[in-house]
């Protein structure tokens, strides 16, 4: 708890020294709100997948590997290793981690923020100038340290909108919510009765207990470590039929339907979950918010003279630095291009070729650039680096935009600012 005052006190030094609230969400950084690497979740090297995840509770909790010289390796992802990939848990931890963003101390808050929700990871570290640990930074202790500003946290609770519910029957089966899960790339489903009442909960989180829980088949190892999951061939299936109620939560975060926004959001910052659930005079589901929007409102505090730029980060086979000088290049060609036309975002895909080895040999990358009004410019093009897969789209979009002879004040949205 002492940590957390001293980060807060630090962060509302910050904003009194800024001129405005909006100046100073915009000059957060993750340095001020650094927490200490002795509470993270660790693994070594060896480790198989089923042992390093039965020690996470939620599917956003990433384990940190580290080598037998304590030198840290990568994250492993539950997200990434059940839901994105679907690897064996006897697959060892190492093949499966991927590489951290590179976040240092001076890392604006709202760069951050977009990193959680790129990687599905909301425990991320920070980095000292020389690539060594620092210390880690958690999407909760933002969030509550955000709490003592009441301009942010009235700018977060403009910024958020409730999704619908997605519910399911509580009767339903470990395998039903999985895939409903997969299908519709959510992190938690709401359960309800035959009148469509709330009565439970179930997370991704909720369901590694489901899938890495030893069972009394499971006696011996199966290319496990002596603790955590035994992988058993087969077992897979027989667990997928088993019923949701074994595994679902009762105890929900839930608050009326006609809560205003800002206690919603100041409700579930305080509570010790990840998501709320609105819910109508009949106790019926009628709107949900999640951490996930909160970094996403987060997300939207970056400089107005910064173009709204979407990356899906690639792999690891694209160095920091090369990531860096992507995303500058891809400024300076959103700054070049609104010249001429107003610009909503830009958004990058990438998707790679690899040879028999894992490597990675070619980069199939596509650049969408969405105007306020009128068609998006889109364009692919391959290239064995990165970088220059970027560059190639970049040249097919600006021929796209001269050859359409849209000027900036036809894609221009009336009272539009970006």
């Amino acid at each position: 708890m002492s940590n957390i005052l001293k980060r807060t006190d630090k962060h509302n030094t910050h904003i009194a020294n800024s001129q405005g609230g909006k100046q100073g969400r915009e000059h957060l950084t993750a340095g001020d709100f650094l927490s200490s690497l002795d509470t993270i979740i660790k693994g070594d090297e060896e480790e198989t997948l089923g042992s390093a995840l039965s020690l996470v509770n939620s599917s956003h909790s990433p384990v940190f590997i580290f080598n037998n010289e304590k030198k840290f390796l990568g994250l492993l992802s539950p997200y990434k290793t059940i839901y994105s990939k679907s690897y064996p848990y006897t697959t060892k931890a190492t093949t499966a981690m991927f590489s951290p963003p590179n976040i240092i101390k001076e890392t604006p808050l709202y760069r951050v923020a977009e990193h959680m929700i790129s990687t599905k990871v909301y425990t991320l570290p920070i980095f000292d100038n020389h690539e060594e640990l620092l210390g880690v930074i958690r999407a909760k202790d933002i969030l509550q340290g955000l709490m003592n500003d009441h301009g942010l946290m009235s700018s977060i609770s403009k910024l958020i909108k409730p999704h619908d519910p997605i519910t399911s029957l509580a009767d339903s089966t470990v395998g039903d919510i999985y895939q409903k899960l997969k299908k519709e790339r959510i992190s938690r489903i709401i359960l309800v009765d035959d009148e469509e009442k709330l009565l439970g909960i179930v997370s991704r989180g909720d369901l590694l207990k489901a899938f890495i829980k030893p069972t009394s088949k499971q006696r011996f190892a199966g290319g496990g470590t002596a603790r955590g999951f035994y992988s058993a061939e087969g077992e897979k299936k027989s667990r997928e039929e088993k019923p949701i109620s074994k595994y679902y939560i009762t105890l929900v975060n839930s608050l009326s339907e006609d809560s205003p926004k800002n206690k919603i959001v100041s409700a579930l910052i305080e509570s010790g979950h990840n998501s709320i659930v609105l819910v109508d005079k009949y106790n019926k589901p009628s709107g949900f918010l999640s951490i996930r929007d909160l970094l996403d409102a987060i997300a939207k505090f970056k400089p107005l003279s910064d173009i709204p730029l979407m990356m899906q980060n690639p792999s690891g086979a694209v160095g920091d630095k090369e990531l860096e000088d992507a995303k500058k290049y891809l400024n300076l060609f959103g700054k070049k291009l609104r010249k001429s036309m107003k610009i909503d975002k830009i958004e990058v895909t990438t998707q790679e070729s690899k040879n028999v080895h894992g490597q990675t040999i070619e980069f199939d990358t596509s650049v969408i650039v969405t105007p306020i009004a009128g068609k998006p410019l889109i364009a692919t093009a391959k290239q064995r680096i990165f970088l220059d897969s970027i560059k190639d789209a970049i040249v097919l979009i600006e021929k796209q935009h001269r050859q359409s002879g849209f000027s900036k004040k036809e894609t221009k949205k009336t009272g539009s600012n970006n």
